[in-house]
């Protein structure tokens, strides 16, 4: 987990660089949005038994939730440096739960039919360098996303106590994005991904929006994005979770 992803673009740069496009000039796109989106899979924390997986929806309460992200974008005109986008996400949610079965989470075994309270917060910062390989009506970026995950998930029983489990470290992913433009509309349409599988971990996160960009240096965006994280023994921790749902932002271009 403690990998630096950012020493491996000078071979990425090598291998891109006789098909590299770069643009006009600089552009900084700075944005937010809101997202609406659905929890959902099982964690289990310092215990081997899948018997032990607690159910985010049924066990332990969680619905539906929100938050605003933010994000900001450098693309250039110089061809062998990468492009930067740099996004925040951080989602911190609380839910009240009664198990239905006998459970150990961590250090502590939780009772059938007790009532639990329990609060998520992963704290995202991706930092996303890539090389535009396309850059006309349709567009193609290659590249690596550095994403920095700090989790911390607590679980509080009525009668059993409270035991959180953390999880943090940089997490170094392969990047790819496609868009195509509607000349002379303003309108476009994009996709992109970052996702990574080793040592039975998986984690990627997938975006997709369709946006318009009006004459006056903003711009409207709305789409779905899915998170998901598949953890195995990542620091004690078991996880098969995903976030998904609808978000709409706005963004200024320079």
């Amino acid at each position: 987990m403690k990998q630096n992803p950012i020493r491996t673009l000078p071979l990425l740069a090598a291998l891109l660089a006789p098909n590299l496009a770069a643009a006009d000039a600089l552009g900084v796109w700075v944005g937010a949005d809101y997202w609406k989106y659905d929890i959902g899979g099982t964690v289990r924390y310092k215990s081997n038994n899948s018997s032990d997986d607690i159910d985010a929806n049924r066990d332990l309460g969680y619905d539906d939730s929100s938050l605003t992200s933010f994000y900001v974008t450098f693309d250039h005109f110089v061809p062998m440096l990468p492009n930067v986008r740099i996004r925040r996400t951080n989602i911190d949610d609380d839910a009240n739960g009664r198990l239905t079965r006998s459970v150990t989470y961590g250090g502590i075994t939780f009772n059938v039919n007790e009532a639990v309270s329990s609060r998520v917060q992963l704290d995202q910062t991706d930092v996303t360098l890539y090389y535009r390989i396309l850059d006309n009506v349709v567009s193609l970026d290659l590249g690596l996303n550095a994403k920095y995950l700090d989790i911390e998930a607590t679980v509080s029983g009525a009668v059993s106590g409270t035991e959180s489990a953390t999880v943090s470290g940089w997490v170094p992913m392969i990047y790819a994005g496609v868009g195509a433009d509607l000349p002379f509309t303003g309108l476009s349409a994009t996709a992109d991904v970052s996702a990574i599988g080793y040592q039975n971990n998986r984690f990627y996160d997938f975006n997709a929006r369709v946006s318009y960009d009006t004459p006056w240096y903003v711009g409207v965006s709305a789409g779905y994005r899915k998170l998901k994280l598949n953890l195995d023994d990542f620091d004690g921790s078991y996880a098969d979770i995903e976030f998904d749902g609808p978000y709409a932002g706005a963004y200024l271009h320079f």
